[in-house]
C-alpha cells in the first residue's frame, strides 16, 4: 500500500484520455463566457455578497424545493386519482347544495308574491295599514328591515 501513495501520475497519460481532451477543449471554448461571468459577478462589492449570501442560502433554499415537489406530487396525485376528486366533489356539493336549495326556495317565493301582487287590485288606506301591521308576518319584516338598517348605519360609522 506505501508503493501506491509513493507513486506519480504522468500527467501525458491523462491528457492522451479523449474524455478528458473533450472536457478540455469544452472548457476552452467556454472561457470567453466565464470571464464575463466572473467579472460581472465581481463587478462591485455589493453582487459579491449578494452571490455569498444565495450560496450560503442554497441549503435552505434545496430543503425548500424538496416541500414543495413533496406537495406538488401530493397535488397532483389527488387531482389525477379520480376516487379522490370523487370526494372532493361531494364534499363541496354538501356545502353548495344547502345554498342553491335556499336560494330557490327564495326566488321560488319571490316569483309567487310578484304574481299575486300583480293579480292583486286591493286599494290600500291608512286603516288597511294600521290593521295589516298587527298581522306577525308584517311584524316580522318591519323588525328585520330595522334591524338590517341599523346594521348598514353601524357599518358606515
Amino acid at each position: 500500500m506505501a508503493e501506491a501513495t509513493n507513486q506519480t501520475v504522468d500527467v501525458s497519460d491523462i491528457l492522451l484520455d479523449p474524455n478528458v481532451q473533450l472536457s478540455l477543449n469544452t472548457v476552452l471554448e467556454k472561457m470567453p463566457e466565464l470571464a464575463e461571468l466572473m467579472s460581472a459577478l465581481t463587478k462591485n462589492e455589493e453582487t459579491l455578497q449578494s452571490l455569498v449570501k444565495v450560496i450560503d442560502s442554497l441549503p435552505t433554499l434545496a430543503k425548500l424545493l424538496r416541500l414543495v415537489d413533496r406537495v406538488y406530487g401530493a397535488v397532483e396525485d389527488a387531482v389525477t386519482d379520480g376516487s379522490t376528486m370523487e370526494g372532493a366533489v361531494k364534499m363541496a356539493q354538501g356545502y353548495v347544495q344547502p345554498v342553491i336549495g335556499t336560494v330557490q326556495k327564495g326566488y321560488r317565493a319571490f316569483e309567487v308574491a310578484k304574481e299575486r301582487s300583480e293579480q292583486d287590485t286591493t286599494k290600500y288606506n291608512v286603516f288597511s295599514l294600521l290593521k295589516m301591521l298587527k298581522d306577525p308576518n308584517v311584524q316580522k319584516a318591519l323588525r328585520f328591515t330595522q334591524a338590517m338598517l341599523d346594521a348598514l348605519g353601524e357599518d358606515k360609522a
